[in-house]
């Protein structure tokens, strides 16, 4: 696995040319707020067309817990994140409906940035939140897997250990 960075605001052709060669891309970029729109929504799909263009065909799409349910971000008291869930909503949307990326999107409950305890729950809620370690582990292994291709996962901590947790999903 190697970390790269691209500019979400450049052409989509350029992020194109940024993309390395390579069979798998796990996509886990987000503005933390600040820029929705391009980085969320617009940044993620030209990311999906410039994968698929490119020949990267496995794609890992870190998302969030209700990005798939609209009524958390409709009515009248909508989440406080409903802008968040609304831009996950359309580029959730746009790689299953819109691409054929061989895909798998990944719906963690509330990151937090302490340790990870190698456990979790893959395919429900447990808890209201999830060490961005362990994220970044069951995503790892998600790319690894083909089992989950096609699949919508939702992740909280848990007590089954990772590589269990993804081995269940098959």
């Amino acid at each position: 696995m190697t970390p790269f960075h691209i500019d979400l605001h450049d052409t989509k052709d350029d992020i194109k040319e940024s993309l390395p060669e390579a069979g798998k891309l796990i996509f886990t970029a987000g503005s933390g707020g600040k820029d929705l729109l391009q980085v969320d929504l617009n940044g993620a799909v030209k990311i999906m067309k410039a994968a698929e263009e490119k020949g990267i065909l496995r794609f890992v799409m870190l998302s969030s817990k209700g990005s798939l349910t609209p009524d958390l971000f409709s009515g009248k008291n909508p989440s406080p994140l409903a802008n968040y869930l609304i831009a996950k909503y359309y580029a959730d949307e746009w790689l299953m409906n819109n691409t054929h990326l061989q895909y798998t999107i990944l719906q963690p409950t509330a990151l937090v940035d302490k340790p990870g305890s190698g456990k979790v729950s893959l395919g429900n809620y447990t808890t209201n939140e999830t060490s961005i370690e362990n994220v970044a582990e069951v995503l790892i292994g998600l790319a690894e897997h083909n089992s989950s291709v096609g699949e919508i996962i939702e992740m909280s901590t848990g007590n089954e250990p990772i590589p269990e947790a993804i081995n269940h999903l098959s």
